[in-house]
Order: C-alpha cells, then structure tokens, then sequence
C-alpha cells in the first residue's frame, strides 16, 4: 500500500513539475482597457517601452494572492537592476470592494512599483479573456463571497502585440522565466544580479 501510495505522489508531483514551467503564448489584438485607483484611464499601451508583468486577484483573497504577489516581487528583486525593464501590475477580479484607497493601500503594502488596477466588469472580463484568466464568484454564508480565478502570471512585451502566461510558481522561477524573456527581447543583461543562475 504504502509503494502504490509513494508512486501515486511521485506521478502527481511529475506531472506537476512537467508542467510548472510550461508558458501559454497569446497574441492581443487589442489593448487591454482598464482603470487605476483614482479612476483614471489605463492601457496596456502606457509604460511604453517596458515589460508588463501581470497578476489577476482580489484583497479578499485569503493567502493565494498575497502569496503570488509577494513571489513577483522578491523575483524582480532577485534581478536586480534589470527589474526596471518591468512594470508590475495588479488587476483585482473584485471591482465591487477593490477600489481607490483600498486597493492602493493594498498594492502599496506589497511594493511601491505595483500599479493597482480596476475597471468596469466588462473591461475586467475582456482583460482576462485576452490573458486566458478565469474567475468566478462564489457565494458563502451571510451574504459574503469569495473568487475563484486562475493562478498564473502573464507578461506582455513592450511592442503589446503578444503576451506569456505561465503558472504562479516560486520566486527563482518567475526570476528564470522574465531574465529568459528579457534576453530573447534584446535587453542587455549585464546587469542581472547573479545571471548565471538564470540560464
């Protein structure tokens, strides 16, 4: 019982690290329509010249997205100084209670770079369809809900024209997978905090 068990455990783990590193390639043929904290307008098309590193979730959420959230920054921490190539944003899949100083204090507590972004249901549905993102609200006891969305991150290159979304996974990973789309990019990368590491 106990070899069948381990065998079980070592095809699910296979499976999963078979799959952890697998990115998903998407073409956009438009620009991603949202709003950030005060209201105003936001695109995909701002931060020109940059890469978008981009996460869907909710403040609400129990331990998924301050966990994913905390995994982007401390990989564009572990780059270093070729981080300012890229722009992270987060896109809550909750505009009912994720907006203005609550969702800046939000973003604010994880770090300064992470752009907070809202919108109306339909330009959040549009975004996530554009970047494969699923998400549903499911309803709990009171009146209360919660959101079940996908866990992945998705990066858009600077020219918007196609975006790369791969499964949350650990800091070292998100670091490999942006120093990979970097590199492929043309950005010299000299100045990656141990690059070695990387490739």
């Amino acid at each position: 019982m106990a070899t069948l068990r381990f065998a079980a455990v070592a095809l699910v783990l296979g499976a999963w690290l078979g799959t952890a590193g697998a990115e998903e390639r998407l073409a956009l043929d438009q620009p991603l329509v949202l709003a950030d904290t005060d209201g105003k307008a936001f695109t995909s098309d701002d931060f020109p010249g940059k890469w978008l590193l981009v996460y869907f979730g909710y403040i609400h959420c129990a331990d998924q997205c301050p966990t994913a959230l905390s995994a982007m920054i401390e990989a564009l921490d572990q780059i270093g100084p070729a981080a300012q190539h890229i722009q992270p944003l987060f896109v809550t899949v909750d505009p009912e209670r994720d907006r203005g100083p609550a969702l800046r204090d939000f973003v604010a507590a994880f770090d300064n770079r992470l752009v907070g972004l809202t919108g109306t249901p339909e330009q959040l549905a549009a975004a996530a369809r554009a970047l494969g993102v699923k998400y549903e609200k499911v309803l709990a006891g009171g009146g209360d809900y919660a959101i079940d969305h996908s866990a992945t991150l998705s990066v858009i290159g600077p020219d918007r024209r196609e975006a790369v979304t791969f499964a949350m996974t650990e800091p070292y990973a998100i670091a490999a997978k942006l120093v990979g789309l970097l590199e492929r990019g043309g950005v010299a990368l000299g100045n990656v905090n141990n690059l070695r590491a990387y490739r």
